[in-house]
């Protein structure tokens, strides 16, 4: 019994640890995504403030 349970938290952990590493990628994706789109947005509203002056 004991055996069974030391493996069934070792699994746990290990599921754990993968969870976070894909928050993590997740995370890091949508900042990197959300950096790409406001420094497109600046260069835009940049540009267009130039034309219009």
């Amino acid at each position: 019994m004991a055996e069974k349970k030391a493996v069934a938290e070792k699994k746990g952990q290990e599921l754990a640890t993968v969870s976070v590493y894909l928050n993590t990628g997740i995370v890091a994706g949508i900042f990197a995504v959300g950096f790409l789109v406001s420094a497109v947005l600046f260069a835009a509203i940049t540009l267009i403030a130039r034309a219009v002056v």
